[in-house]
């Protein structure tokens, strides 16, 4: 099995974030709430600065901000990702069990447990077919 290796710069992880920063941006100014806008405008171009001068510098976190880690930073990132996967999916457990014990229905929380559960399933056929 080969793996496929993507080579980034400092460059990488700005544009990633002005994208998602431009798309929350543009959402709360379509909503309506334009003074919301502009402070997120402002935050994810502070936000936006600030990665890619982290990038740009030496250390793990800026190997990984480019793309271009060595296997240990790789495993390092691919660990701290499934960390924040697991804690996000038990507050979200968390809150359909609140939810549904205060007599709803466990909405949104329950959607998001069951995207979860689908994704890890989905991931766990791709990956295990792979190997």
């Amino acid at each position: 099995m080969t793996a496929t290796i993507v080579k980034g710069g400092p460059w990488v992880t700005t544009t990633v974030l002005a994208v998602f920063g431009g798309a929350i941006t543009l959402a709360a100014w379509i909503g309506g709430d334009h003074g919301l806008a502009v402070a997120l405008g402002i935050f994810y171009l502070v936000c936006c600065g600030a990665a890619y001068l982290w990038a740009r510098g030496r250390g793990d976190v800026a190997a990984i901000m480019r793309l271009t880690g060595d296997e240990r930073q790789r495993l390092v990132d691919v660990k701290a990702t499934a960390f924040a996967g697991l804690v996000v999916i038990v507050f979200c457990l968390v809150g359909a069990i609140v939810d549904l014990a205060r007599g709803g229905s466990g909405s949104p929380w329950t959607l998001i447990c069951g995207v979860a559960g689908a994704a890890y399933v989905l991931a766990m056929v791709v990956l295990l077919r792979r190997t």
